[in-house]
Order: C-alpha cells, then structure tokens, then sequence
C-alpha cells in the first residue's frame, strides 16, 4: 500500500494545478452548456468554441480566457475582442509579409491588423482569389487560406449582433409614427414588426422635393435607415447554427439568428428561441459575470433529444489524454532513475504510474464512446488514440507476467509518442465530428475497424520489442539470456499480430463485400492492410522454416512499424479509392523522416551487430525445443 501514496499525492497536486484562474473580462459560466449544431452533431457551445479558438490561435485557451469566455467576449463585446492577438500565425510567414504587416516575434496577431491589411489589398486578393488553383503559389495559398479565416472571424463575431437592444428612435415623431417607444432600445426582431410603418415613412420621404429643407422626424428617419443598413450588412454571419428546428432536430438544419431573419415572419417556436438567446444577451451586456444557468436550462428544454451535455463538458475540462500522457512521463522518467540507483520501489512505483496513465487513457476513450454512442475508431485521430491504449495495456500486462522492465519501457515510451501525434491531430479541432458514409456502421467498427487498429497496436509492439531486443545485443552483448527472454516476447507478440491483422483485413472484405459488391478491389487502404500481413508473414514463416535467425528475424521484426506507418499514415495522403477518409494534413514529410530513420536503425543496428561478431566464435545456445542455434 505504501508503494501507492505517491500516486495519489502526485494526482492530487497535478490536478490542482491544472485549475487554471482565468482572467477574462466576460465569464461565460454555464453557457458553455448551450446546445448548438455544427458538422452534423449536437454539442455544447463549449466544445464549438474550443474547435474555433483552436482554429485561429491553435490552443483551447487564450490569455488566461477559457475559450467559451473568449467567444462570448467575440460576440457581446466584439471591439474589444478584435483587439486581442488571436490569430497565431506560425507557417504563414509570407502570407503576412505579403500583407505588410510588421512580423511579430509571437507570431501573434490581433483582427484589426489583419483586417485592416485586408480592407488596403481586396482588389488584389479578389482577383488571386480568381486565379485557378494550380497556378497559385504556396505564398499565395497562404494568402487566400488566411483571408478566409479572418473573414469566418468576422462573421462569427457579428453571429448576435442581431440579438443586442442596440436600435434607439431618440425622436419622438418618429417614434410613434412606425409604433415605437421613443429613447427605448429594441433588438433587431422586435424592431420587424414596424416595418410596415417604416416602409411608409420612407415613402413619404421619397417623394419630397429636392431643395426642401429636412425636418427633425426626417434626419432621424435617415438615421435609423443607415443603422439598419449597417445591422442588415451582418445578414451573412449565419456561421453559429444555434436555433434549433421544431422537429427532426438531431438530423434536420438548425439556424443561426441571422439565417431566419430573411424577411419572412417568424413562426411562433422560431420567436420563442430567438427570446430565448435575446434574454440571454441582455442579461451578460447588463452584466458580464452574470449567472445564465436557469436560461441556458430553459433554452435546452425545448430540445426532444438527448444530448449528453454534462459529459462532454466533463470530458472537455478533464484533460484526460494530457494527463495520461503525463503520467506515462512520468513512468519513463522514474523508471530511469530505477535503473540508475538500482531500487526497486521506484521501478514498482513507475509500473504504478503507468498503470493510471493507462486508466486515465482509457477512461477519456470511454467518454468520447458515451458521447458519439459509437466505437471510439471513426476517425484517425480515435485510432490513433486507441492503438496508444492497446499498446500500453498489452505492454502492460507483459511487464504484470514478465516484471523486467520491458513492458514499462516500451509502453510509455509509445504512449508519449502516440498521445504526442494524437495531441497535433486534436488541434485541428473537434474531433467528435460526425463519420463519413462509409464508416457509418457501428457493427462494422466494432469487427473489422477495431479488429484491424488493435492489429496495428499489436504490430507496433513486436516491433518496439525489437528494437529493446537490437539494443540490449549492442550494448549488453554478453547477456544472452536476456536477448532470448526479449526475442521470445517479439516474437509471440508477432504471432498475436499476424492473427488481428488477418482477421480485420478478411472482415474487412466482407464489408466490402456488402457496401461496393467487391471483396477486394486493390484499393490503397485494402493493400496497406495486406502490407502489414503479408509482411508479418513473412517475418514469421523466414523464422519457422530456419530461414531467419534471432538476429535477422528481429532485424526484419525491427522494420515492421514502417509498414505500420504507410498503412495507417501513408494511404491517406494519395486521396484516392474509396477509402479516403483519413486526413491530408502536410504529414509526408514527418513520416518519409520516420520511415527512413526506422530503416537506418534496424538495419544499421543488424550489420553492427553482425560485424561485430563475424570474426568471432559463434554465439552457439540451446533454443527451447533442444536444437542448437546460433545467435545471429
């Protein structure tokens, strides 16, 4: 029990610091709770203004400022917003020197800046914007995929201007004439039910006769028609899809405030919601602090589905995966230090640490199941989330049989680097996002999807273990027990491997089979799959039947993330076949870097090895069946 009290202190005081004080000069509180439609999903305005922020700034938080704070202050109080250097602009270097804005040393960059740079080039990026795809620069790319990210910023911060009382009739002539209080501000809906009575004023205005002299009730009236001109200009911020239809509201089209604002009368549910978010605007413009949690109740009341709001708003603020991968660090970090002063207790508390990462890991995957009521490998940034679970808990249980070390070495060191790849995928935005059609089948990613990414799991570790068995030969080449105890793990993890991936690539034919009419059509996905199989095959068979060694066997073993990568990475970058539904985020480069440093490893560390020992005496032991084999 001892061994555990560090956990829960280390636990305790993590996550106490992970309570960040937010300094925000709005608190958007329990409208984060708000229920909103974006990319086909119902999801709390809390997750919709994480996947925004990170879109502009990259990160979840801002100044201190939780992203639903961040995007209140965007829409309640725009100028002051538009002020804050939100938009970080690490790869768009160019774009911004084309711009002629001064280069921060940040890369940060407030609206205005942009805005403002913008508004002096339009002409140009107007007529860039007309020049075909293939001939622009990747400066110009820049360019464009930046003007189009400050204008979406735009309309996002104008998406409730039509919900401020900002419209005011001071006259009192006016004010009566079109049935208006006058000194008292309506919002944009309410000022539409005079607009009859405006019509006609403005009608009487036409046809006075040029050279009259314009009475008070008459420059009020030009007035309040150039205010409304300035309101109606934000008719095109339908951006933030916030009101819900009456029926069918999981699969039918929300609106946002502007979008059923387009002339015609307002139903009377249509009304209701449009209250609903006016009360809402109302009460934070009197009070920034304010507490909207009963309106934010009464708004979701009228939805007739369920939505898990409390869960994805725990799931949000709970870091989860960050906090996994922390505890994995912390587990590596610790279990170094073990080996240099040799203690045991810290090698059983590193275990320890790797097993909550574990639990952390795997509770976050559980929540993200809850929330999208679906296996948790839609996408590639869920499959990526889940081959770092598998690999760590079968590591895991291998060190809970073995206890050498070997599971724990192998399973942080990939938990960090998988969670770490995970991390840069999920900073793309929500990543709950709905599937496409062809994944649309929960039985399907329940067999053949997880099937095939446990697969992917399983070959990654022999692979590791490969590698842990290439080191310990160069750098402990007297201690052959240990290299046998490693090569038997590779070497039954390799068996485990080969029966996944054969199993979810068959599935997965069958599926073919009954969504396109084909088994197999030799799309890049489908051959990825038969990469990883026939390679690990391969592996296996050169060992059964003698052609490979312990040496050239864990060498071959050594390469087999590569087939891993191409499979999983490397298809989805040729965007072709029916599989192409992964990402095509730039990554060819990373993963030609990692293909080509894992061939110089595995191979280099063979022929050192091999080298090494070639004028020697073979290594010559007995295999576990009694037949004499040699080492290499």
């Amino acid at each position: 029990m001892k061994y555990w009290i560090p956990f829960f202190v280390f636990l305790g005081t993590t996550l106490g610091y992970s309570a960040e004080v937010y300094e925000s000069p709005v608190r958007a509180g329990a409208l984060g709770g708000l229920v909103v439609q974006d990319q086909g999903r119902l999801k709390p305005l809390d997750t919709y203004a994480r996947s925004q922020l990170l879109l502009y700034h990259g990160r979840s938080t801002i100044d201190r400022q939780k992203a639903v704070d961040w995007l209140l202050e965007l829409m309640i109080f725009p100028q002051t917003a538009y002020e804050r250097k939100v938009f970080k602009l690490l790869d768009e270097k160019e774009a911004v020197t084309a711009l002629g804005v001064g280069l921060d040393p940040d890369h940060l960059y407030s609206f205005m800046d942009l805005f403002k740079a913008i508004g002096d080039r339009m002409e140009s990026l107007q007529k860039l914007a007309e020049k075909p795809e293939e001939q622009r620069t990747r400066a110009e790319v820049h360019l464009l995929t930046l003007y189009r990210k400050v204008m979406q910023f735009l309309a996002l911060s104008r998406s409730w201007s039509g919900l401020h009382a900002d419209i005011v009739v001071q006259n009192a002539e006016l004010a009566e004439a079109i049935g208006m209080e006058p000194g008292k501000s309506y919002t944009y809906r309410e000022f539409l039910k005079s607009r009859n009575a405006l019509a006609k004023e403005l009608e009487v205005l036409r046809g006075r006769q040029s050279g009259d002299e314009i009475s008070e009730k008459e420059s009020a009236l030009v007035d309040l028609v150039q205010i409304l001109q300035v309101k109606m200009a934000d008719q095109s911020a339908d951006i933030l899809r916030i009101v819900k239809p009456k029926n069918n509201q999981r699969e039918g089209d929300w609106h946002s405030p502007w979008g059923i604002k387009d002339g015609r009368v307002l139903s009377e549910w249509e009304e209701a919601r449009i209250m609903e978010l006016e009360a809402i605007v109302a009460t934070f413009q009197a009070d920034p602090f304010a507490d909207v949690s009963g309106l934010v109740e009464a708004a979701n009341a009228s939805l007739d589905v369920d939505v898990p709001v409390a869960a994805e708003l725990t799931y949000n603020n709970s870091k989860l995966f960050f906090f996994s991968s922390a505890f994995y660090t912390i587990s590596f970090l610790l279990l170094l230090t073990g080996y240099m002063f040799n203690s045991k207790m810290i090698v059983r508390i590193s275990f320890g640490c790797i097993a909550i990462g574990l639990i952390l890991h795997a509770v976050g995957i559980g929540f993200r199941c809850y929330i999208m009521a679906r296996p948790p490998v839609g996408t590639l940034y869920e499959s990526i989330i889940f081959v770092s679970a598998i690999l760590v808990l079968t590591a895991v249980i291998i060190e809970y049989v073995r206890k050498d070390t070997l599971g724990i070495v192998i399973g942080s060191a990939a938990g960090i680097a998988l969670n770490f790849i995970g991390s840069r995928y999920a900073a793309e935005g929500d990543t709950m996002g709905m599937l496409v059609a062809v994944l649309n089948s929960r039985f399907w990613l329940l067999t053949h999807v997880q099937s095939i990414t446990i697969g992917y799991a399983i070959a990654l570790l022999a692979g590791l273990a490969s590698h842990m068995y290439l080191l310990l030969r160069i750098f402990k080449p007297q201690d052959r027990k240990s290299h046998q105890d490693i090569f038997k793990v590779s070497y039954g993890v390799a068996l485990v491997a080969v029966f996944f991936t054969t199993f979810g690539t068959i599935l997965g034919g069958i599926w073919g089979d009954q969504s396109w009419g084909r088994f197999w059509g030799w799309d890049p996905k489908e051959n990825g799959a038969l990469l990883i199989v026939l390679w690990l095959l391969a592996c296996v068979h050169g060992r059964l039947a003698g052609r490979l060694k312990e040496l050239s066997f864990s060498v071959a073993l050594a390469l087999t993330p590569i087939t891993v990568a191409v499979a999983w990475f490397g298809v989805n970058l040729l965007q072709v076949g029916l599989h192409s539904y992964g990402f095509d985020d730039g990554t060819a480069i990373n993963l030609l870097y990692f293909c080509v440093g894992e061939a110089v490893f595995a191979i280099g560390a063979g022929l050192f090895i091999y080298f090494r020992n070639f004028s020697k005496k073979p290594n010559v032991s007995e295999s576990p069946s009694g037949e004499k084999v040699s080492a290499s």
